[in-house]
């Protein structure tokens, strides 16, 4: 049941100037809350959208695609006037154990059984793909709402690994194709990430252009993914022109408890007097606080929050990935379509994936994706890229206007299966208002834009407006 509506007129802070904050922030602004702050401890936004831009093209290092799935997303570009445009079909890499570079259709690559190490049939994928299609719609009421997760634990047949949900519904021939999604892009193997989160990420909008996008006719009616065409950091950035947002800010201390029922937020900004910039030190007064953070143990202690009980039993559970990705300006190495991914995929620490976005424009930029088991250094991780280039036949341009980029993401915070099962998502829930904190972001539903902004609009108008 809906909460009673919170007054409009209280103060409320938001720490994160990413997805999750900006989109709870322009929420609450259409419910009549203007009196919102939005803290970021960078001097950018975004978050986990992380765009730059290299001969007037736009690349994102971060999130990326946009999916027929993503309804509220792009409702918010269309307000916002960012527009997309149509990404181009993958193709995969097949790297032999000599190390010899290969291209190959995907197609060719999905017929293939990651479980049993077999290959399949073009027609034991069409079998699978429309018992997924069947399972999934069924599975609609129990995953698809927002507040899903608060009551999965009563469904514990899908607190279970996703490999495991497969095997069971027999559609483990479909494994390949969705560690392209899962497993490449950071979410961890199918054997280890819990089934609920592979099933939200794959709603059936998401799943059929997957397949229907290479079929000439269909693939017309379906023109997905897309991309954003100034990269999905900028959107933020559009929406942060609306929004009360204060970049540069180290938070030092947050008081939930301070005299006259007040929370009370210390922080250092960037000062100027004159042509000298100084820290300066600064505090303001909230009512409610909403956190759009990691919710880790290291950032609740650099912002100077102590966890309450139950946050203490969130803290201890949540585990998260490494992700890299590592830029060159690469010449003499063509690629038969703008994405590469390397199948079968080959052990962390090596590149999963290689984008070459605009190449028919004459781009050179080229984006490896790389999941680290936390063992690998930056530098053993650019090592590993350096020599996939060479066995690609490329050249870095190593010359000094050309950017190259190295960033590891603190990415995909989530939960084990058996954590599902316990009930961590119902206390979560039963979690929000304590202390009149909120929490929003990647763990509250799944490290995936869409996700996050749909759990931000339910948070909003469930805890505050009352809707």
């Amino acid at each position: 049941m809906p909460k009673q509506p919170i007054s409009r007129d209280k103060r409320i802070a938001i720490v994160g100037a990413g997805p999750a904050g900006l989109s709870t922030a322009l929420f609450l602004s259409k419910n009549g809350y203007h009196n919102v702050t939005v803290f970021e401890k960078l001097g950018r936004i975004g978050g986990l959208c992380d765009s730059i831009t290299v001969d007037g093209m736009s690349f994102d290092l971060g999130a990326n695609y946009v999916t027929w799935a993503y309804k509220e997303t792009l409702k918010i570009a269309k307000e916002f006037g960012a527009t997309t445009y149509q990404e181009k079909p993958y193709t995969s890499i097949l790297v032999s154990p000599d190390g010899k570079v290969t291209y190959r259709d995907v197609v060719k690559a999905i017929l293939h059984n990651p479980f049993t190490n077999k290959d399949i049939s073009i027609w034991a994928l069409i079998v699978a793909a429309i018992r997924y299609t069947r399972l999934r719609w069924k599975l609609g009421p129990v995953i698809n709402p927002p507040d899903a997760l608060e009551r999965i634990d009563e469904h514990p047949e899908l607190c279970v690994p996703f490999k495991q949900w497969l095997e069971t519904n027999r559609v483990d021939d479909l494994g390949t194709l969705f560690e392209i999604p899962i497993t490449v892009m950071g979410y961890g193997q199918l054997a280890d990430i819990a089934a609920p989160y592979a099933l939200r990420y794959l709603p059936l909008k998401t799943f059929l252009p997957m397949l229907l996008v290479r079929i000439p006719i269909l693939g017309l009616l379906f023109p997905w993914p897309r991309r954003f065409t100034l990269g999905f950091q900028r959107l933020w950035e559009r929406v942060s022109w609306q929004t009360n947002v204060r970049l540069n800010v180290s938070i030092t201390d947050i008081d939930r408890h301070a005299p006259d029922d007040q929370i009370k937020i210390k922080f250092q900004v960037p000062g100027q007097e004159l042509n000298e910039l100084k820290i300066v030190d600064r505090e303001m007064d909230f009512d409610y606080l909403i956190l759009a953070c990691p919710l880790m143990k290291d950032v609740f202690a650099r912002l100077g929050l102590k966890p309450n009980e139950n946050e203490n039993r969130i803290l201890d559970t949540i585990q998260i990935s490494e992700y890299c990705m590592t830029t060159f300006w690469i010449a003499n190495m063509a690629m038969p379509a703008p994405i590469g991914v390397i199948l079968p995929l080959v052990k962390p620490g090596l590149p999963w994936a290689v984008a070459r976005q605009f190449q028919d424009q004459g781009n050179q930029f080229t984006q490896f994706y790389t999941q680290s088991d936390g063992a690998q250094t930056d530098e053993s991780v650019i090592a590993n890229v350096r020599d996939l280039i060479k066995r690609m036949g490329g050249k870095i341009n190593e010359t000094q206007p050309r950017r190259h980029t190295f960033d590891r993401f603190t990415y995909f915070q989530h939960v084990t299966p058996e954590h599902f099962a316990n009930g961590f998502y119902r206390k979560l829930a039963e979690g929000q208002g304590q202390d009149k904190t909120f929490y929003v972001g990647g763990l509250t539903d799944f490290e995936l834009v869409e996700p996050i902004v749909v759990h931000s609009k339910y948070l909003v108008e469930h805890y505050f407006a009352g809707l």
